[in-house]
């Protein structure tokens, strides 16, 4: 699913920590900020990365790290960040100054690569959050520069670990994509074929020995996991790694939820719905509704209550337009299985639809078509 843009702004991280000119992270006191903004971010610790932003921007303005920072600090501190936000136009605009500031240093061959990767990754990240809301179009016109920057790690992986991240999930997801999807084999056709087995190897010798690159190899082989080989034992155990690392971030806590709920760990799942850290905020009061629903739905049988809950939940889901298809899909396939359970085939059969045009993930709508309640 998501989450690329951020992917390749910690392989830009890396990158830069070589041999470039006048490079801001060739100090190493620089490099630890960026670090640590980084992590601050990712914690939800935003005062203090927003404190770390402000410092590298007035020692670096020409530099377009400052603001695909603050782009990332305005993504997850408004997350689930969608248009109708004020702060949307604000998280564009500084992911836009940052590809432009990165296109000015590809003229001058010392800062050649950095100006390169930022621009990728501005590009990227963007790219991530329009296509996360259903605006596929706004992504077109970025496409021609990722792929091109993103075929040049290739050439990098060997000298830097952190390209095996970005190597990897080319590797997969060129090939298993159009596999799940085959509308989109005649796009594909076009690029440089991929090696799904080898896609899996780069990206777990990216979650051992990448630095900056560790957090985003974990998720995405956790999503590689849930959503393509359907594996949830796996995708739990990469998916609760992150969320350790990263304890206050509600979207790593709300994914490890989902997957243990349909795994059956519903006590897991209770230790986790405990956690104070989690902030306050809608998307938590969703995840909590439709967690609690479907524990009540299958250990408690308290239907009604699972019916109000997952009810609940889908009203919230409703607000964040595309950006809630997962989670409304899950709403509804809770609905269809109570129908079910109720003998009502015709309501079981509107919400399995309504399930399955929200989402392709086989993991939601598993078993919703076995009657034999």
């Amino acid at each position: 699913m998501k989450k690329i843009g951020i992917s390749i702004f910690c392989i830009v991280l890396y990158v830069l920590n070589i041999k470039a000119q006048e490079s801001l992270l060739d100090n190493p006191v620089t490099l630890e900020k960026i670090k640590q903004c980084l992590s601050d971010t990712y914690n939800f610790s935003f005062r203090e990365a927003g404190h770390l932003q402000q410092q590298l921007a007035a020692s670096h303005p020409h530099h377009p790290a400052p603001d695909f920072l603050k782009g990332l600090i305005i993504y997850w501190e408004n997350f689930p960040l969608t248009p109708a936000q004020l702060s949307s136009a604000n998280f564009v605009n500084s992911m836009d100054r940052a590809i432009i500031k990165a296109e000015r240093m590809t003229g001058d061959p010392a800062l050649y690569l950095e100006g390169t990767f930022f621009n990728l990754f501005g590009r990227a990240f963007k790219a991530m959050y329009w296509a996360d809301n259903g605006k596929m179009l706004k992504v077109l016109p970025d496409l021609r520069t990722m792929y091109a920057n993103t075929i040049k790690g290739f050439d990098l992986k060997d000298d830097f670990v952190e390209f095996y991240f970005c190597t990897g999930l080319y590797n997969y997801y060129i090939e298993a994509f159009p596999e799940a999807y085959p509308i989109y084999k005649p796009i594909v056709s076009f690029m440089k074929r991929g090696n799904r087995e080898l896609g899996l190897l780069q990206l777990s010798y990216a979650i051992k020995n990448s630095i900056y690159l560790k957090a985003e190899s974990l998720l995405f082989m956790s999503l590689i996991q849930l959503n393509y080989e359907n594996d949830l034992s796996a995708a739990s155990y990469y998916a609760l790694q992150l969320y350790n690392m990263y304890p206050k971030n509600s979207y790593y806590w709300g994914h490890s939820i989902i997957i243990l709920l349909h795994r059956g760990h519903f006590s897991e799942v209770n230790d986790l719905l405990q956690k104070r850290n989690i902030r306050n905020d809608p998307f938590r009061l969703m995840i909590e509704q439709l967690a609690t629903a479907f524990i009540e739905e299958y250990t408690a049988g308290r239907l009604e209550i699972a019916l109000s809950l997952y009810n609940q939940g889908l009203e919230i889901a409703d607000g964040y337009g595309n950006f809630g298809n997962l989670y409304k899909a899950m709403a509804y396939a809770g609905l269809s299985r109570i129908a079910g359970r109720e003998n009502d085939e015709n309501l079981r059969m509107k919400y399995l639809r309504l399930a399955e045009s929200h989402t392709g993930y086989k993991y939601i709508t598993s078993g919703l078509q076995d009657t034999s309640w």
